[in-house]
């Protein structure tokens, strides 16, 4: 097995957590390649890969859940002809579902007609349920030809979702062309761009979301396919390559609310500096926030002479607020260029609030970006790669993982880092059981700085598929305590959820500073009243996870009254009276409950301070019924002698 091998950076208290990888199928030659990986917001997820069986090409998933892996699933197990481009997404409650082209049939002409399919692994089931036809015609009328159509899914926690996919419509190598820019030889295809929408069960077509239909595009690609996101709510967000009117390829994106598709929206730029912009943009990745706020990061490759004249990384947004008849994204942003011919596509994460990360491959290097609502920062070489794409997540408390290809001894390895919020990071090299190079890297984020990653080992003939997975600190919680003062006996707290991709956290109260409580399974607890005193104390509790990772909560006020009121006495004018005063030096004296009786038949109500004259001397007993403001009370007797 594969063993960690780079430089560790860490603060003192961190704790590695990029685990060791696990052997998930093989090695055998039946394997065929990893074709994704998905994570939920609560860590559950998985893999899907193909293998064959009999011959056949299969799609088979592994779930993640609870941080362990489990077995091979097959997903496809009605598929009698062969399976291709699956891809996957991830739910919460170890919800997951999975998308794939296969034949059908087979047309009068010959020509084989494919369709694109799905099937869902429901929370708690063993087993994937029916494959559902999602479109029934997904391959080019005239050739059957398949290639590009790249589907790619983004699923709510809840489990909704959707896709996107490709369909050549017509392969322009008819002597009859459709349109005019659709001709022998130029090098374009038309193509539309379609979305489906999965409601839990069933899929819903939203249709055919690119401008114009008529327009040939350039050849579908890995690096030209859409991409979609998805908030917390179920509304998504599409952005895909198309040409203008001009024929230059632009990225466009629309805002998807349920089953209606929002206006065609522009997000790259037409001019830059008061010049147009003549070079194809491609490679769109989409982010989406919890809450509907998204990033559209793309390339725009350069022409010297032009007014893109190297190969620009480009980064445009939407915020929450867009809503279906928006006109506009925010704008394009250039946020790094270079010179290489071998820019490979960008990945990109974004948090609850805004703050994105993106990892690009410049030629032999991977770069790093990371940044808020308002600024962008600065590229920053992470490592060298011998691969196009360098997949990345972010974690809401700062840093994220992204993992690329690098090569040792001339082969192919994967490399894993884990930048935290201080700024250190820790750098794993992983192989698998087996030698021989590490290919089709993917790796699911669940946004709260958790990732799963796969890969396979080997080559044609024996390989396998390995997953790691890679916990972040239990996330950042609030305490909730209650307002204002509370007596000793109801001194009750509890705390947010810390989402953790792996069960077992435990959490321990400190108060002002030292543990009082500790190994708390749950998300509530009971303070002793003999644990605390009167005053405002200072509560933080502390999640640490079955890794030995820790997260401690901010600190925040807990106003403890214990005690009743205290009643105190002095004698006046020559020893002939007394001043009771009744004081609390936490909630305050409840003046309203406050009856004192002077042992003379004299009675004072509803004062904390009073003064009283004894008409003869002698001895008197004083009797004071208190409460202060929480409801502490007492009955305290003094005995007074008067002149």
């Amino acid at each position: 097995m594969g063993v960690l091998l780079a430089l560790m950076l860490l603060p003192a208290s961190a704790v590695a957590v990029i685990q060791s990888p696990v052997v998930l199928d093989g090695p055998d030659n039946e394997v065929l390649e990893l074709d994704g990986a998905a994570m939920a917001r609560d860590g559950s997820g998985g893999v899907v890969y193909r293998k064959q069986v009999d011959g056949v090409a299969h799609v088979f998933a592994v779930p993640f859940d609870n941080g362990r892996w489990g077995g091979a699933v097959e997903v496809d197990g009605e598929d009698a002809y062969g399976a291709s481009q699956p891809t996957i997404a991830a739910g919460e409650g170890g919800r997951l579902l999975v998308v794939w082209v296969q034949p059908r049939n087979v047309n009068t002409h010959g020509v084989a007609l494919y369709e694109l399919m799905s099937a869902s692994l429901e929370p708690g089931a063993g087993s994937f349920g029916p494959a559902l036809i999602l479109d029934p015609n997904v391959g080019e009328p005239n050739t059957g030809e398949t290639r590009g159509i790249e589907p790619s899914i983004a699923m709510a926690p809840s489990g909704q979702a959707y896709v996107v996919y490709r369909v050549v419509t017509n392969s322009c190598s008819s002597e009859d062309p459709p349109s005019s820019s659709c001709t022998f030889g130029s090098g374009r295809e038309l193509v539309d761009v379609r979305v489906a929408r999965f409601n839990f069960r069933t899929w819903s077509s939203l249709g055919t979301v690119n401008r114009a239909r008529q327009i040939a595009m350039p050849d579908p690609t890995a690096a030209n396919a859409p991409a979609i996101g998805i908030d917390l709510s179920g509304e998504g967000l599409v952005a895909w390559q198309e040409p203008d009117a001009g024929g230059v390829a632009r990225i466009w994106a629309r805002r998807l609310f349920g089953s209606v598709r929002g206006n065609v929206l522009e997000a790259s730029p037409e001019t830059l500096s008061g010049r147009q912009v003549s070079s194809d943009a491609e490679a769109p990745t989409v982010a989406m926030g919890p809450y509907g706020e998204a990033r559209i990061a793309f390339l725009i490759r350069g022409a010297p002479g032009t007014a893109v004249p190297t190969t620009q990384l480009f980064l445009n947004s939407i915020s929450s607020a867009v809503g279906l008849n928006a006109s506009q994204l925010n704008g394009a942003v250039s946020v790094g260029n270079t010179a290489s011919s071998e820019a490979g596509s960008p990945d990109l994460a974004i948090d609850p609030v805004g703050n994105f990360r993106l990892a690009w491959p410049l030629g032999a290097s991977v770069d790093e970006l990371s940044g808020s609502i308002d600024t962008t920062g600065n590229l920053i070489p992470i490592g060298s790669t011998v691969g196009r794409t360098s997949p990345t997540t972010i974690n809401p408390a700062g840093g994220g993982t992204t993992a690329w290809l690098t090569s040792t001894a001339g082969i192919p390895a994967a490399n894993v880092r884990e930048d935290y919020a201080a700024g250190a990071f820790q750098l794993a090299q992983f192989g698998g059981s087996i030698s021989g190079p590490v290919s089709q890297l993917s790796l699911g984020g669940s946004g709260q700085g958790d990732a799963l990653i796969g890969w396979t080992v080997g080559g044609p003939g024996r390989s396998e598929v390995v997953g790691d997975f890679v916990q972040a600190p239990p996330a950042p919680f609030n305490l909730v305590l209650p307002f204002g003062w509370v007596r000793g006996s109801s001194l009750g707290l509890s705390w947010e959820t810390s989402t953790d991709a792996v069960a077992g956290t435990t959490y321990t109260v400190y108060i002002d500073g030292k543990p009082r409580l500790g190994g708390i399974p749950g998300l509530s607890a009971q303070l002793s009243s003999g644990s605390v005193g009167d005053g405002v104390h200072r509560i933080q509790v502390l999640a640490t996870d079955p890794s030995g990772q820790e997260t401690m909560s901010d600190a925040r006020p807990l106003k403890v009254d214990v005690n009743p009121p205290v009643v105190r006495l002095r004698l006046i004018d020559h020893g002939r009276g007394v001043n009771v005063r009744v004081t609390d030096s936490a909630s305050g004296v409840q003046k309203a409950a406050t009856t004192i009786s002077f042992g003379d038949g004299s009675v004072s109500r509803h004062r904390a301070s009073v003064e009283h004259i004894y008409r003869s001397g002698g001895r008197y007993f004083i009797t004071a019924q208190v409460r202060d403001r929480v409801g502490n009370a007492a009955t305290v007797h003094l005995r007074v002698r008067v002149q």
